[in-house]
């Protein structure tokens, strides 16, 4: 039950902030978009599914993230 309270909290906390106001460049939006997700992912399934599927979720998201973000600027 603890554990569904504090992802609930941080995904809670994830949407109320606005993206504008942490962005410093795309490196950082995304790194901290992902970092939320991984966090996200510890806490609800990391139990179930492992930590390492979790680690792998991050560098996905960021090599997707950053591609996607590359892709926009052309």
């Amino acid at each position: 039950m603890r554990r569904l309270v504090l992802a609930l909290a941080v995904l809670g906390m994830s949407y109320m902030g606005t993206p504008a106001e942490a962005v410093a460049g795309a490196r950082d939006w995304c790194e901290g978009y992902c970092l939320t997700l991984v966090a996200s992912c510890y806490m609800s399934l990391g139990f179930f599914i492992g930590k390492d599927k979790c680690d792998a979720m991050y560098e996905g998201c960021m090599t997707g993230c950053l591609e996607a973000i590359a892709e926009e600027e052309k």
